[in-house]
Parts: C-alpha cells; structure tokens; sequence
C-alpha cells in the first residue's frame, strides 16, 4: 500500500532470477558515484525495513499474516528550469524488494516519473502546481499474477505557509495491468492532503491523509467472509503466494470496488549532510462497497536516504 515513474510506458514485465536482480540493483549503486559531476543530474540510494501487519489484505481478522520487507532503491535524477516560474524534473531508478517470509511476493521494479511544476505567483510562500506521470514495470520472483505494470498521472498544489510548514493536496489517477489473468487490472482514483512541520536543525514531522476508490484485492479462507466477498466480486481466483501459511492450499483472492482510507505520519531526521534516516507508520482500511466485507492493518517502517549530490 500506503501510500510509495516513468516518461515512456513500458509493457514488458521483467522476468529475471534473484540472482540477475540483486546484481542489477549493485551494478546501478556502484556506477551512482560516477555521474556526480553531471551539472543538473542527483543519484541517491533509498533503503527501508518496513513490518506490514496484514500483508495478505485478509478480510477476516484470524487470517492475517505479517511480514518483514526490505527495499533498496537506486536513482538518477535531472531538472530542468524552464522559464523564471516553471521547470520539470526527469527520475528513473530500479528498487528491489524482498519478503522474509512469503518469498514469493520478492521482487524488481524499474521506476520512472516525469513532473512539471509551475509557480503562477513568486515568492517563498508563493503556491505551486504540479503535473506528473509515472510508471512501474514489476517483476515477482514467483507471483505471475503480479507480474505487469502500473501508471499513474497526478495533479497537486502545495504551499509554504511559514519557513517551517507546508501543506499540499491532490488528484491522482492510477491504472495497473496484470499479466497472468486479471486479478490486478485495477483501475484507481486518489485524493490526498499533506503537511510537513520542520521541528529544528531540518528535522522534519510529517503526516498525510489519502482517500481511495476502485479495485482492491481481498483475501479470505473463511466460509463466513467469503459469503460477504463472492456476490460481489469481479474477480475471483487462487492465490498460491500465501499458500505455506495456510497448511499449502491456495488462498481465495478477491478483486473488489472498495473505500480505502490510508493514514501515515513520520519524522525525517538529516545526518552527516547527505544522509537522513526516516521513521514511518501507516494504517490503512478498505471497505467493500458491497457486501460489508474489509480488511485493515499497519505498517511501521525505518529508512535510510543517501544522496550522492
């Protein structure tokens, strides 16, 4: 979830083993350095250990399961000024992401987005306007019904109202394909308010509120929830990722029109100038629009943000 971008839309999934992925996450870590001495180009490496309290969105509550997932992200990113008020900034990366307990939800995803950002008044506390698209090519280790892609278009608005807060909102649009069946072709809308507080010294509290509606993917085993999710569903097939956790049978997966609320707050805190950890905790909550079925949970998560320039 959570909530967490590419100039051309790409529909290839990635087939590739764990062996080929951790290799390809090293051999962009180490060439990072070198690009330093581009004029207007940033490299970073973003690496995170997040704990999710329901990473199989089951919808009856003896059916959760938890997990332990770390994510390591590489990325190259250029701005461009495009007149006194306006520029657009080019960010594409890869981000391996491995599960401790369900394996095969592992998995290699090439990053891309492209964002033009407009100021119609100048000044610090002047508001600005944002424009973006993304994309998300992904490839599981062992989930082909995962494997596919994701983009998205956004529009936001944001404003500094002191030196230390900034507030900001938007609309964003998100489509994914999946490539073996059609239990993740989801279609989305979003909404979401931020605010971003610096404490002192560029410590930074924030939080966000987003609101979902479309398709969202349940789980459930149990005859009684079941019955709230079959009338309704438009998607119902066999899961096998979470298969060990349930004595090697399949769960039963869901695609459903759903409310989802998600709610996150944290601090990021710079050390050694480049460098910043980051605490986070999220919770979400998604409601069936028919049928009375949900599911929720949290996630707590720490980062670690390098920035080469």
């Amino acid at each position: 979830m959570l909530p967490r971008e590419q100039v051309q839309t790409m529909r290839a999934p990635i087939q590739l083993p764990l062996q080929q992925r951790l290799a390809a996450v090293a051999a962009l870590l180490m060439l990072a350095p070198l690009g330093t001495h581009a004029a207007d180009t940033r490299f970073g490496v973003d690496a995170e250990l997040t704990y999710d309290t329901n990473v199989n969105r089951a919808a009856w509550a003896n059916e959760e399961k938890s997990d332990e997932i770390l994510a390591v992200e590489g990325y190259a990113a250029r701005s461009f000024r495009l007149s006194p008020r306006s520029g657009a900034v080019v960010r594409g990366g890869l981000r391996l992401r491995e599960h401790r307990e369900f394996g095969d939800l592992s998995n290699l995803a090439a990053l891309g987005r492209v964002a033009y950002r407009f100021q119609p008044s100048p000044g610090y506390t002047g508001a600005w306007i944002e424009l973006a698209g993304t994309a998300e090519v992904l490839g599981y280790r062992d989930s082909g019904l995962r494997d596919g892609y994701i983009v998205t278009g956004t529009a936001s608005v944001g404003k500094y109202l002191t030196d230390r807060i900034r507030l900001g909102a938007g609309l964003g649009l998100d489509e994914r394909e999946g490539k073996d069946g059609a239990l993740y072709d989801l279609s989305n809308t979003r909404a979401w308010l931020t605010l971003d507080y610096r404490v002192s010294s560029g410590i930074t509290l924030y939080g966000s509120t987003t609101w979902i509606q479309g398709d969202q993917v349940f789980t459930a085993n149990h005859l009684a929830t079941q019955s709230q999710l079959i009338p309704y569903a438009d998607v119902i097939v066999a899961d096998p990722a979470f298969a060990d956790a349930f004595g090697g049978a399949p769960v039963t997966a869901y695609r459903m029109e759903a409310t989802t609320m998600l709610f996150e707050a944290g601090v990021n805190i710079p050390i050694r100038g480049n460098q910043a950890l980051d605490f986070g905790a999220s919770w979400f909550d998604s409601e069936a629009d028919q049928g009375g079925a949900k599911y929720d949970g949290a996630t707590f998560r720490i980062g670690y943000l390098y920035r080469f320039r």
